[in-house]
């Protein structure tokens, strides 16, 4: 009774691979039916949707949805996806039941730039992404000098990047703006100063400085008695008066 047990037993395993085998078998020689796109939106708000993915790799690769699916050059298929200016890490693959899938997920956007006649965001790893028609990105907003490359774009970065590694503080404030001889201000949403923070070096330190200030200097003084707040030089905060004091 075991013996005829264990024949069934291996009988049903060779059927079963012999069906694995001959339904891939048959899925590749099938066509392709069509694109399916999976993003990972990584928390950020949508700007880019699957079926805009979908329908930039099929104008990319006019052909892919009358090859055979054992002929899809799956390369291809993600260099076509990672044409999405919003898109970052895109993998493709085939479905058991003949579609071309694309795993890709969205960068994130920590800042929307608008200087001059320019507007875009830059990502968690530094790269511009164009605004999007459908949707927009709820992040710290920086204006003002703000080059299209080169160092004071990178000082607009790093300082959006310290308030997106630290969510205790970037609540704290509404806009970051470069004036014209390359000085970084934060406006905060409490009080009615700004913040000159000066260079992107030191900013653990100079919010630190500035984070001592809130807790124990304003309350006291009051929230309206200076018009600037500068953490600009190291070790210092530098508060100047309403009336000029």
């Amino acid at each position: 009774m075991k013996k005829k047990t264990k024949i069934i037993s291996i009988l049903t395993i060779v059927l079963l691979v012999v069906l694995v085998v001959a339904a891939n078998i048959w899925r590749r020689q099938s066509i392709v039916r069509d694109v399916r796109v999976d993003i990972d939106y990584c928390g950020a708000d949508t700007l880019v949707t699957s079926m805009q993915v979908a329908e930039l790799v099929k104008k990319e690769l006019p052909s892919l949805t009358s090859q055979m699916l054992r002929d899809v050059d799956l390369k291809r298929v993600e260099k076509a996806a990672a044409k999405s200016p919003y898109l970052r890490d895109c993998e493709a693959g085939t479905s058991i039941g003949g579609s071309v899938v694309v795993f890709a997920s969205q960068r994130r956007p920590i800042v929307r730039v608008c200087a001059k006649d320019k507007e875009y965001y830059l990502d968690d790893k530094g790269y511009r992404v164009p605004v999007s028609p459908i949707g927009s990105c709820d992040v710290i907003v920086a204006s003002g000098n703000i080059p299209y490359k080169g160092k004071g774009l990178k000082e607009v970065w790093t300082l959006a990047s310290f308030f997106d590694q630290h969510p205790d503080v970037a609540p704290l404030f509404d806009q970051i703006y470069r004036d014209g001889i390359g000085d970084l201000f934060v406006t905060p949403k409490l009080g009615n100063h700004v913040v000159q923070v000066g260079s992107a070096d030191n900013l653990e330190e100079k919010f630190n400085n500035l984070k001592a200030l809130y807790t124990r200097g304003l309350p006291q003084a009051g929230w309206e008695t200076y018009k600037q707040v500068s953490v600009k030089y190291r070790g210092q905060v530098v508060c100047t008066k309403r009336n000029n004091n």
